[in-house]
């Protein structure tokens, strides 16, 4: 059985850099301090809301002077309780089309792309790999795909399949449920 947990960041592909990024400052010795600096003024933390929709959720950050963002997405966790993979699905402004982004942990052999199985499979390439995780993204042009997942019935999940980097099959449902509400609230917001 496979654990869903809610999306924690607005973009997964922010979330593989702040993965890569704690591995960095983790691997960085210590430095001694430095004299004191004068307090720089405090920065105003970006507003986030998250919205629960079945399986999915709907994350938004508004950042001051910046436009409001927003993505679907959910966490999925192996059976060993260990994160699987995270998926999201939005896009940085109007204008631009929808990109599906998954993030899968790094032990991955790359040359085969990640499949996201529904009634017909689609590809998704690896963009990126660090040690913590890698990332396949797709820019969805047309909504063919949003279309299928919104008519999967919650009984029936489709599946994300790839190779790890010793060409073993790894396989994780991707849970419907709450998909289309999801959707829904994301064509709601402005931005």
């Amino acid at each position: 059985m496979v654990r869903r947990l809610p999306v924690s960041s607005i973009t997964l592909v922010a979330l593989g850099l702040l993965w890569a990024g704690a591995a960095v400052a983790q691997q960085r010795p210590a430095t001694p301090p430095a004299a004191p600096a004068a307090p720089a003024p405090a920065a105003a933390a970006p507003e986030r809301t998250v919205s629960q929709y079945g399986d999915w959720s709907l994350t938004c950050i508004q950042a001051t002077g910046q436009p409001r963002r927003c993505e679907v997405g959910l966490q999925l966790q192996d059976q060993q309780r260990r994160l699987g993979a995270a998926v999201a699905i939005g896009r940085l402004s109007r204008e631009t089309p929808m990109r599906l982004v998954v993030v899968v942990p790094p032990n991955v052999r790359v040359s085969a792309p990640l499949r996201l199985v529904l009634d017909a499979d689609t590809s998704l390439a690896f963009a990126a790999c660090t040690n913590n995780g890698c990332v396949a993204e797709l820019e969805m042009r047309d909504d063919v795909l949003v279309r299928r997942l919104r008519a999967r019935a919650a009984e029936n999940p489709g599946r994300l399949e790839w190779k790890d980097a010793g060409g073993n099959d790894v396989a994780l449902p991707l849970p419907v449920r709450g998909f289309a509400a999801a959707m829904d609230a994301l064509g709601r917001e402005p931005g």
